[in-house]
């Protein structure tokens, strides 16, 4: 299962938990801060693969170029 399906299954949940009864305040700070952390999480993991994707690109296109001097 993907980070993206796993977080918003979670939030899913938490959803139809928190939708018996209004949450306290205290609540509503910890779930915002889970909630947070999820979508840092999934910013990372976009930005680490974009990175990977980038040097990989970076990578083929200078292969491509010493082909083409050959």
């Amino acid at each position: 299962m993907k980070i993206k399906e796993i977080s918003s299954s979670k939030m899913r949940v938490e959803e139809l938990l928190s939708a018996n009864k209004p949450l306290s305040p205290e609540q509503a700070r910890v779930l915002a801060m889970k909630q947070n952390i999820d979508r840092q999480k999934e910013a990372l993991a976009r930005e680490r693969e974009r990175q990977h994707d980038a040097k990989h690109a970076a990578k083929m296109q200078k292969l491509h170029q010493k082909s083409l001097g050959l």
